[in-house]
């Protein structure tokens, strides 16, 4: 029943809009992992009292939060200095609970802490605020003493220990295929905004609200774009080579999505333009549009073996490119009006050569899987 066509495309579709909305589900991996560690503290952590089991589990969740880092050496020390920064906030605030004067100098001086330590960088962005939000937590709790101090001290620190194995382990920093997955949708984008705009192109009066789509291919391109950029920045490749590659296939990437949102531009001041009322023009138009689409269904990403190749290799890139070439030659219309269509040629085969470039790059090694956040 679920492998029915119906079903399939509904799959797609729905890990297509949720890949648009949280490439690589960034939020989505990071708000599992906070509440899987703070569900996995309660449970483990039964036996004390409630408040210090509702400040165990408040503090799994802050240092999970907390980490910024992009690469995976970094986030692992972020991750000690903010469990041992909780660790003792917590008993300061825990002593100085019963003095009222003590307690407000020391918030107001952690205060100014963290906003000075949140200048030295990305890796303190984060965990010195939540820091500061489970010492003020502490400070409205009753306070302990004696054996009592020592249980709660210890289920915080279990709490960031639980945290750490479910950060790094159960639900480890992305590997490098999430960067291949990048491209397959970014390919997939174009090939249906491809489509999309063919069917505008058919409509009496196209691209009414060209500036919402302009808008839209532009927030969509800059997510997968900026998402391989930090899964690149994570990594700490020693192969120069490797290296070199997943540098080329960002530079590419970005190429490609220039070009896209350049055709995008360019097929819109030309359908404003005298030359759309031709109909032998508007005809190609909407032919190199369906022959882009096709295209792009020739590309295979494999984000499993990190390769993409062209399922048949005889198949061209459009051929509706030298049909506009030779309407562009043999049109008896002015420089300045052929302009739109020029630049609409140049967009649609720097597209088309930056498809072919991603096929173009040799195959990645996968026996040193390397991690990212």
């Amino acid at each position: 029943m679920f492998n029915t066509p119906f079903f399939c495309h509904l799959k797609q579709r729905f890990t297509h809009t949720l890949w648009e909305a949280d490439p690589g589900y960034l939020h989505l991996r990071q708000g599992g992992r906070t509440l899987i560690a703070a569900i996995a503290t309660l449970l483990i952590c039964f036996w004390p009292e409630l408040y210090t089991r509702v400040l165990a589990c408040f503090a799994a969740g802050l240092v999970c939060q907390g980490i910024s880092d992009a690469k995976i050496s970094s986030q692992k020390a972020s991750f000690a200095i903010s469990a041992v920064a909780l660790l003792a906030n917590f008993t300061l605030v825990s002593y100085a609970n019963p003095y009222p004067l003590v307690m407000a100098i020391i918030i107001i001086c952690t205060s100014f802490a963290v906003f000075a330590l949140r200048s030295l960088g990305p890796r303190y962005a984060l965990f010195p605020l939540f820091v500061w939000i489970m010492g003020f937590m502490t400070s409205i709790f009753p306070s302990v003493t004696g054996f009592a101090f020592i249980m709660r001290l210890g289920c915080i620190a279990l709490g960031c220990g639980i945290s750490f194995l479910v950060y790094f382990y159960l639900l480890p920093p992305r590997p490098l295929s999430y960067f291949f997955k990048n491209i397959r949708y970014f390919i997939i984008l174009v090939h249906a905004r491809s489509l999309s705009l063919e069917q505008q192109l058919q409509q009496p009066n196209p691209f009414k609200t060209k500036g919402k789509h302009s808008l839209q291919l532009r927030r969509s391109l800059r997510k997968y774009y900026l998402h391989n950029q930090t899964i690149l920045e994570s990594f700490e490749v020693a192969n120069s080579t490797r290296k070199n590659l997943f540098f080329s296939l960002l530079a590419t990437h970005y190429l490609a999505g220039k070009a896209l949102l350049m055709l995008q531009d360019n097929l819109i001041a030309l359908a404003h333009s005298p030359l759309i009322e031709g109909s032998e023009i508007k005809t190609a138009l909407r032919q190199s549009l369906k022959e882009m689409s096709s295209f792009t269904q020739n590309i295979h990403v494999d984000s499993r073996e990190l390769k993409i190749v062209l399922k048949d290799k005889c198949l061209a890139y459009p051929k509706s490119i030298h049909t506009l070439k030779e309407l562009l030659e043999k049109s008896t219309l002015s420089i300045t009006e052929l302009v739109p269509l020029y630049q609409f040629i140049n967009s649609l085969t720097e597209l088309c050569d930056c498809l072919c470039a991603f096929t173009d790059e040799p195959t990645v090694e996968t026996k040193e899987p390397v991690y990212a956040q």
